[in-house]
């Protein structure tokens, strides 16, 4: 259920009257209704995916620069009563938020891809698998792309905790029920929901693009998300999100969602940040944040402390698979952050305290 209209709650009149733009809703689609969001011409994209170099991702990987893998210490992130956050690589994270468990865009297969034969591989391992969870409250989806809705890991998900609540943005209801949840909370961006009376979940914007397939572009939606506790503290995941397009973008314009956010939500207490998937930028900032933008959501949103993640994982663009956190840490400490950003080793668990880098 919404929560109700509270008097003289600036807040709350400022996101029912977010809730109610739909220029995002076109021709039975979904779309980015931004200026800062433009496309590379489809046939100039086409060619640049059959003629691209990853040779420095591919060396990066074979230099051993990867990420470390860690098995994650479930234990003490069920005994702290901070926010804390584990990465489980890619953007798969497992929140502690009060006495609640939070698991976002699981993906535990040995490929993101519609097959377990063909598609982009992992260069590192998984640190757990669904048997290895501990007991999970919550589901949360930020879009239906295979590295970020894995049917493998959601079917397992769905036999192993057939009561847990899941939430994704408008589309997804049909294969998250094919998955076998029985509870799924469909939402549009800007609606919130509140579970227990104690937790509130909020579909927030950002700017992406969804498919599965050949033929189902923009046929669900993609968001971001803001996870309200019942002590007040509040975390925000990114999901898949670019902030400024690098190609038709003359103007520098920026996505005006993330200070929208931050104007209701903020300040967040813990962010999970997407940093990967730029490169090249002129192709792929209209949809994945560079490095240096995620900054700028970091600041945008008024994030107390923040974890990059969308990295390390799978190589799915050209730059160098250490680079996003190092350009992200640097960005950081630029702008006086450097003790609220946390990176993160695959497994790693981060709590409430600042990291030194």
């Amino acid at each position: 259920m919404s929560t109700a209209i509270e008097p003289n709650n600036e807040r709350e009149w400022l996101r029912v009257q977010l809730q109610g733009d739909k220029s995002h809703h076109h021709n039975g689609r979904f779309r980015n209704p931004w200026p800062s969001f433009t496309q590379v011409p489809p046939l100039t994209f086409i060619r640049h995916l059959l003629t691209r170099d990853t040779s420095a991702a591919r060396q990066s990987i074979a230099e051993g620069r990867a990420p470390q893998v860690i098995t994650p210490d479930f234990v003490t992130l069920a005994t702290h009563s901070s926010p804390q956050l584990t990465w489980l690589g890619h953007s798969s994270v497992l929140i502690h938020l009060d006495s609640a468990t939070i698991l976002r865009d699981p993906v535990f297969s040995a490929r993101c891809s519609p097959t377990q034969w063909l598609g982009p591989k992992r260069y590192t391992p998984a640190p757990c698998q669904v048997k290895d969870l501990p007991e999970i409250d919550y589901l949360v989806i930020s879009h239906n792309h295979h590295d970020h809705l894995d049917w493998s890991t959601l079917r397992e998900i769905a036999t192993r905790y057939p009561a847990i609540q899941v939430f994704a943005p408008l589309g997804n209801g049909p294969i998250l029920n094919a998955a076998g949840f029985r509870t799924v909370h469909i939402s549009d961006w800007w609606e919130e929901v509140v579970v227990e009376g104690r937790y509130k979940f909020a579909c927030t914007p950002a700017q992406h693009n969804a498919s599965r397939g050949l033929f189902d572009h923009d046929t669900t939606l993609w968001s971001s998300w803001v996870i309200e506790g019942p002590s007040g503290q509040r975390v925000f995941f990114s999901g898949d999100t670019a902030y400024s397009s690098a190609y038709g973008n003359e103007e520098g314009a920026v996505c005006p969602a993330f200070k929208q956010i931050g104007q209701v939500y903020g300040p967040i207490d813990l962010a999970a940040l997407a940093v990967g998937g730029y490169g090249p930028e002129t192709f792929f900032c209209g949809i994945n944040s560079r490095p240096e933008h995620a900054v700028r959501i970091h600041e945008d949103i008024g994030a107390k402390r923040s974890v990059p993640i969308h990295w390390g994982t799978f190589m799915l663009t050209s730059e160098p698979v250490d680079e996003p956190p190092v350009r992200f840490a640097r960005e950081m400490s630029a702008w006086g952050h450097a003790q609220a950003c946390a990176v993160l080793s695959i497994g790693e668990t981060t709590s409430g305290t600042p990291i030194d880098l």
